[in-house]
This record gives structure tokens, C-alpha cells and sequence, in this order.
């Protein structure tokens, strides 16, 4: 609650209980609270990207304000800001130096994958597969009326026949993902976006993989507020086998 005694126009009052915070990513935000008569408030409110005295590397991203009884207005102020990054030693920093508080966290889910694709059936000939998924499309007979049922002869080829047969046409894969977060004071560096697509090794104490799965870069988001910029980094973990080498590398 503002408390005030006399207010003057053309001086801007800061109230008590400022609040300021630094989440585990580093991003420092403080709330700070000021009055002032309405008739000057377009004269004394702080402009945007102006900063707080008590904490320099913070800017204020948004403004709020309401007039009360006695044609007051009551401003509450949003700053945001990363604190510079400095390597050991007082040196320019590093990608290390500047990811010191990044987060991680990993993800788990099921996606939906055709039948022929389960590693079970990595050992179909290419006649078998091919009649299997004309099968699973419908069909009875190929191309020059032979029948495609015939031409399915290995025990996992009538294996999943079987299953084609009563409607099980898909499995559910497990995905993993995995994804760095970290907040810096400009936009994300070239670094981070040219690796979207291919093959990579995540940061962080990311989970071992087994059955030859490797991980995918996956994306980067960006959210800025102020001038502090969010980036996140996803990784996506392959089937087994691992992501083809000949596309994504």
C-alpha cells in the first residue's frame, strides 16, 4: 500500500517495499513502486530501458500505473537484467563462463511409429517389406497379380503379418529430449543456430544412451524481455541405430 503524506506535482515519491530477485538462471528482476500526481505522470514516469540506481545492470522492461482517489497515480515499475559475465581472472568470458547458472531438463514421451520401422523387424528382405506395407495398404495382389501373401516367408515376416492382420499397424517409440536453458544480455549467438539439424553432443550432464542412438540438435527458442534474452536448446535422442549420418551431418 502506497504511503504518502503530502504529495507535491512534478516529484516523483519511490514507495517502500521494493522487491529484488535473481532466479537460478541469473536473470535479476526487481519491482519498484513510485507515486506521483496524475496530471504529471506522463512528465515523471520512468522511461523504458532507464535503469535502477541500486542495481545498474538491471533496465526497466514495462510499466503499470492506476489513479486513485485524489487523482493520484500509482506506478509500479518491472526492471529486468543479466549481470555482466566476467572469466576468471577478469578475462573476456567464455560460453562456459556465460552458461555458469544454466538449467537442464529433460523430457519423455511416446510418439507413434509404423509397425515395419520396430527394430524387430530390421531383418525383413526388401521383398518381404515391400509386400508387407502393400499389404498393410490394402492390397491383395502387386502389380502382376501375384499374391502378395505369398511372398511373405520368414518367421518375423509372418510375425507381423499376423499383427498387420488384426490392425496393429504402429508402436510407440520412446523420445527423449534434453534442453539447456541459460539467459545472456544479447540475442542467441551464431554458435547456437548452426548446429539446428545435425548430429551433436548436448551440454550438461545429459543421460548415456544405449543401442547406438545419438542425438539430434533440435531447435533453439529465444525469448527476450527487456534486454534480457532466454535461450533454449533442445536435443532430440534417435531410435536405435542413431540419427543417418548421410542427412544429418
Amino acid at each position: 500500500m502506497s504511503i504518502h503524506h503530502s504529495i507535491e506535482p512534478g516529484v516523483l515519491y519511490e514507495q517502500p517495499g521494493t522487491k529484488i530477485t535473481c532466479d537460478n538462471e541469473g536473470k535479476w528482476t526487481a519491482v519498484v513502486n513510485y507515486l506521483c500526481t496524475a496530471d504529471s505522470f506522463t512528465r515523471m514516469c520512468p522511461r523504458i530501458g532507464s535503469t535502477l540506481p541500486c542495481v545498474p545492470f538491471v533496465m526497466l522492461s514495462s510499466v503499470e500505473s492506476s489513479v486513485t482517489e485524489g487523482d493520484l497515480a500509482e506506478i509500479t515499475c518491472n526492471y529486468t537484467g543479466v549481470e555482466e559475465v566476467t572469466a576468471p581472472g577478469g578475462g573476456p568470458p567464455t560460453p562456459a563462463d556465460e552458461k555458469v547458472n544454466a538449467t537442464y531438463t529433460m523430457g519423455l514421451a511416446l510418439s507413434e511409429e509404423s509397425l515395419l520401422l520396430h527394430s524387430r523387424y530390421a531383418s525383413l528382405s526388401t521383398t518381404e517389406r515391400k509386400a508387407l506395407k502393400m499389404i498393410e495398404s490394402g492390397k491383395d495382389k502387386d502389380d502382376q497379380k501375384n499374391d502378395l501373401r505369398a511372398k511373405v516367408t520368414s518367421a518375423r515376416g509372418i510375425e507381423a503379418l499376423a499383427k498387420l492382420d488384426r490392425g496393429q499397424t504402429s508402436y510407440y517409440s520412446p523420445k527423449i529430449t534434453w534442453r539447456e536453458s541459460w539467459v545472456r544480455k544479447q540475442a542467441a549467438p551464431a554458435s547456437e543456430l548452426n548446429s539446428i539439424g545435425k548430429i551433436d553432443t548436448p551440454n550438461g550432464p545429459c543421460p548415456s544412451l544405449a543401442g547406438g542412438r545419438t542425438w539430434l540438435r533440435n531447435g533453439v527458442t529465444q525469448t527476450q524481455e527487456g534486454k534480457v534474452f532466454r535461450v533454449e536448446v533442445e536435443w532430440l535422442c534417435s531410435n536405435p541405430g542413431g540419427w543417418d549420418t548421410d542427412i544429418y551431418t
